[in-house]
């Protein structure tokens, strides 16, 4: 979905420890804690960003934390852990602990770990295949 210049995609957000569960066969997809979420898509973002309320409902495990280098400037900011799901790809990857209310973002490691491209000309993401350079 184009809006105005930004491009922003359905994407599920998935608690990793009982998406691992799911894997392996220990658990339902049904009762692994998720939320569907509409997310800008920001290429000049290195990792996904979630508001600390949504990283509370998933109870996703927060790993450490790292200065980031926001619209704002320099900030220590939070560093969870989630497993992202668009359309029918997923990828484990760190998630930007901010503050409620922001917009979710997907950054670039996760559309690259699935293999999306951006389409500048359509606004709209191209599967692909993750690259291996």
């Amino acid at each position: 979905m184009n809006i105005l210049g930004h491009i922003y995609v359905e994407a599920t957000i998935y608690n990793p420890i009982e998406y691992v569960e799911y894997v392996k066969g220990l658990r339902s997809l049904d009762n692994v804690r998720k939320i569907n979420l509409k997310a800008l898509v920001d290429t000049g973002a290195t990792f996904p960003a979630l508001p600390i309320d949504k990283v509370k409902i998933l109870d996703l495990p927060v790993l450490g934390e790292g200065e980031a280098e926001i619209a704002t400037g320099r900030e220590k900011i939070k560093l969870a852990l989630a497993i992202v799901q668009i359309e029918d790809r997923t990828a484990g990857s760190y998630i930007m602990v901010r503050p409620e209310k922001t917009t979710p973002l997907i950054g670039v490691v996760v559309l690259e770990q699935m293999g999306y491209k951006v389409d500048p000309a359509t606004g709209k993401l191209i599967k692909g295949l993750p690259l291996m350079l």
